[in-house]
């Protein structure tokens, strides 16, 4: 009975790290008003916008453009950056590879360019999923960073 109650407490603390990893959707009154504003100032005429805490001091917008495209900005204390989504049947050859021979487990959940400070590199989000086979869950999430010419950076 013990080792039950040791196992299900493990889990439990797992799954509470493994939700903090990954943006949580706020109301847009509870993002900085000068993001907000930024935001407004940057961007004209778009839909379906929807904000996301990162972390206490970053947050992710994510919104249609007018070509119904989806896109993101990213604010924090050290600046703004723009992503641009990559739909799936663009995803770049360097991007699939180094997700398939270096994180074989992992599946890619969106790739997008991103600009930040002038300088343009790809990022992928990934994440791989354990458990039963009717209960799987989420149990790492990384940030993949390539330079636009297919050479890898790191992974965060």
């Amino acid at each position: 009975m013990k080792k039950i109650l040791v196992i299900a407490v493990a889990v439990v603390l797992c799954q509470g790290a493994v939700m903090a990893q990954k943006p949580k959707a706020v109301a847009e009154k509870d993002v900085k008003v000068n993001y907000v504003k930024d935001f407004q100032r940057q961007v004209k005429d778009v839909t379906d916008v929807a904000w996301w805490q990162v972390d206490s001091l970053t947050f992710k917008v994510t919104y249609l453009d007018n070509e119904k495209s989806r896109q993101a900005m990213l604010f924090s204390n050290k600046g703004s950056e723009t992503h641009y989504l990559i739909e799936k049947q663009y995803y770049p050859t360097a991007v699939k590879d180094t997700v398939a021979h270096m994180f074989p487990k992992y599946t890619i959940e969106d790739v997008w360019v991103r600009k930040a400070r002038g300088k343009m590199t790809y990022q992928a989000a990934i994440y791989k999923k354990s458990g039963c086979l009717c209960w799987k869950k989420v149990t790492d999430y990384k940030t993949i960073n390539w330079e636009v010419d297919g050479k890898y950076i790191n992974a965060e």
